[in-house]
């Protein structure tokens, strides 16, 4: 079961079992764009491709304001290509896997309750938290919102809606998570295949903390936006 989600006849909102389709869809659709790039980069882009982009100036590297020779970019650009394709193709094959297991996992648990129980469940709201932050993440903060819907969800009375809020942020974080991770490897490989390794361990360095940077910003927010929704689950 996806992290034990469990029915419950007393906490948290009920919602259609169309709810849980309509998420599951949401999150394989995104699966699958991810799969399209990665598929792109993958098998598409060549290294004959980005060699002639190289020496059509398209392409331009530079390391401690020092251009590249083509052979390094070509080097360096097909290391950070091929990762990178990689990390979407992970992704996507994650997303479109769990949106499976979750639109399971929800229909067992509704099943397996009685009319009159909620088949409300913790995870279910993380999850529909995370969806409305991707949605709204043109907008700034929207951990926030995604948090504050799924602490609305959980209520206040059961004494998560803060913790579901800080799940829902970090959960619409790790796809990106995950792509940053495979992009910090493509590069370190790709600045030591131009003897810069040196350069490669501060650069990696540099984007885990990033990575980090970003978990902390969807989980924080998201908190925050759980506390408010729980609250204003009160008046419910």
């Amino acid at each position: 079961m996806v992290g034990g989600d469990e029915p419950s006849p007393t906490l948290g909102y009920p919602l259609p079992e169309f709810v849980d389709w309509i998420a599951g869809f949401a999150i394989a659709v995104a699966g699958l764009a991810l799969l399209v790039g990665g598929s792109a980069l993958t098998f598409v882009v060549d290294r004959e491709m980005i060699r002639e982009d190289i020496e059509a100036g398209e392409i331009t590297v530079f390391v401690f304001e020092r251009e590249l020779t083509e052979a390094q970019m070509l080097e360096f650009t097909v290391d950070v290509v091929d990762w990178t394709g990689i990390g979407l193709l992970v992704t996507g094959v994650g997303l479109a896997l769990f949106a499976v297991a979750f639109v399971v996992v929800r229909h067992r648990t509704r099943a397996a309750v009685e009319d009159d129980e909620s088949a409300g469940s913790y995870l279910s709201y993380a999850v529909l938290g995370a969806i409305a932050t991707t949605v709204l993440s043109f907008i700034p903060f929207s951990p926030v919102v995604g948090g504050g819907l799924a602490g609305y969800l959980e209520g206040h009375e059961t004494g998560r809606s803060i913790s579901v809020g800080g799940l829902a942020g970090f959960l619409a974080m790790v796809p990106g998570i995950v792509l940053l991770l495979f992009v910090t490897v493509g590069l370190y490989n790709g600045l030591a295949t131009v003897d810069e390794g040196d350069f490669g361990i501060v650069v990696a360095t540099a984007m885990l903390l990033v990575v980090l940077v970003v978990a902390a910003y969807g989980s924080g927010l998201g908190a925050l936006g759980g506390f408010a929704g729980g609250r204003l689950s009160e008046d419910r």
